[in-house]
């Protein structure tokens, strides 16, 4: 097998939400996706409060990974996207930056919160 089949194959079970991803909703220009999703590195850092002084609300950063052939599109960086299910709730994210790499679809969002 060579290195191109090895990572279709192994992007299948990156994506499986038997094995690591979610099915999650995901509201985009208008439209729903239900794919499988990886969300991960949710880190919460304190946002600067030099502009506006409002105390008490963090910066939350994290990255989704879905695959190109489940989700057909690439958001754009600077869009809102809400990702969640009906069950647990949905949270609006800005997309900081989007890529696509080997039909992986990559998102770093941020969302600000209490």
């Amino acid at each position: 097998m060579d290195f191109k089949s090895q990572i279709v194959r192994d992007m299948k079970v990156f994506h499986n939400p038997a094995e690591m991803a979610e099915l999650l909703d995901i509201y985009y220009n208008g439209n729903c996706y239900t794919v499988p999703v990886v969300m991960d590195h949710t880190q919460v850092k304190d946002r600067p409060t030099t502009a506006d002084h409002a105390e008490g609300i963090n910066q939350i950063d994290c990255v989704a990974y879905m695959a190109l052939t489940d989700i057909g599109i690439v958001p754009q960086k600077g869009a809102s996207i809400e990702i969640g299910t009906e069950q647990t709730g949905y949270t609006e994210y800005q997309i900081s930056n989007a890529n696509c790499e080997d039909g992986e679809v990559i998102l770093e969002m941020v969302v600000y919160a209490e």
